[in-house]
């Protein structure tokens, strides 16, 4: 049996805990504060996808990456990024299967890692797994990140409109 080393991905599967869904910036900021910080993403990023590189024709979504501090709770926003739509979609599988577009996520999280599709479907379950895990807890959200950015952290609101406590 051949054994294959797998380089860590560059695109990369981000599944938000379904208790945490509602809660992105976009939501949260008033719309002139997301739209300057986005647009600054963008420009920081020459108005290329940060991940595959490409300068789409559709508009750029400004990507939040978080990360998970499990033992302790907490939901932190680790960076923004520049991603085109595709790159956007296959990152968000769950939301592209309710959309339709699960199987042409597949297949550009497939493209971009270079990936046959027994992997891709592999690294797929995997994080769908540890979604189910992070969904059956509440988390704290750290904003710090915002800070850097001069932008006030907000009062965040989970899927139910109830407030989520905010760190930073």
């Amino acid at each position: 049996m051949e054994v294959r080393e797998i380089r860590a991905p560059k695109l990369t599967v981000e599944l938000v805990p379904e208790t945490c869904w509602g809660s992105n910036l976009r939501g949260q900021l008033p719309q002139k504060q997301w739209d300057w910080l986005r647009r600054r993403v963008y420009r920081e990023a020459g108005w290329r996808c940060e991940t595959c590189g490409q300068k789409p024709d559709a508009p750029l979504h400004c990507h939040e990456v978080w990360s998970y501090v499990d033992e302790r709770g907490v939901q932190k926003l680790a960076a923004l990024t520049c991603l085109c739509p595709r790159c956007h979609e296959a990152t968000h599988p769950g939301h592209a299967n309710v959309k339709g577009h699960g199987a042409e996520a597949l297949e550009w999280l497939m493209r971009v890692n270079s990936w046959p599709e027994p992997v891709a479907r592999d690294y797929q379950a995997a994080a769908f797994a540890q979604w189910e895990e992070r969904s059956q807890r509440e988390w704290s959200c750290d904003l710090s990140l915002l800070r850097g950015y001069g932008v006030p952290l907000p009062a965040v609101l989970d899927s139910r409109g109830h407030q989520r406590r905010v760190i930073g």
